[in-house]
């Protein structure tokens, strides 16, 4: 490759970078500017909506993991003084730590969970 060859190169490639600079800094925000008034800002309306439901939904699951905690915590403790529980009884509870471990419950409530466990069921 000739010097010639090589100057042409490299004024194609300072002229390339010079055109994308200038489109950069001059054309593309006008086109971002266009873009968020005709794409995004009619959806403002909408992204609030999401942003209230999804904090909404938040609030619920811990509220449902708060109920689903405290029935644990409170069966766990009756059948733990009974010293004894029943097959359904049983049934229920696992139905219910399950869905509080589902959840995300934080683990207070498997010490409680597993001495029930290690109860002998009753017999009639």
């Amino acid at each position: 490759m000739g010097a010639e060859a090589v100057f042409d190169l490299a004024v194609k490639v300072v002229g390339g970078i010079i055109v994308f600079i200038t489109f950069k800094a001059k054309v593309w925000p006008p086109v971002i500017e266009c873009l968020r008034k005709k794409i995004i800002k009619p959806h403002d309306d909408l992204n609030k909506r999401c942003d209230e439901y999804e904090k909404t939904q938040k609030i619920l699951i811990a509220g449902q993991l708060a109920i689903l905690h405290d029935r644990v915590y409170q069966a766990c403790k009756h059948y733990i003084e009974q010293e004894s529980i029943d097959v359904e009884d049983m049934k229920n509870l696992e139905h219910l730590y399950n869905a509080y471990t589902a959840m995300g419950g934080n683990g207070t409530c498997k010490q409680l969970y597993e001495r029930v466990c290690a109860l002998k069921f009753k017999t009639d």
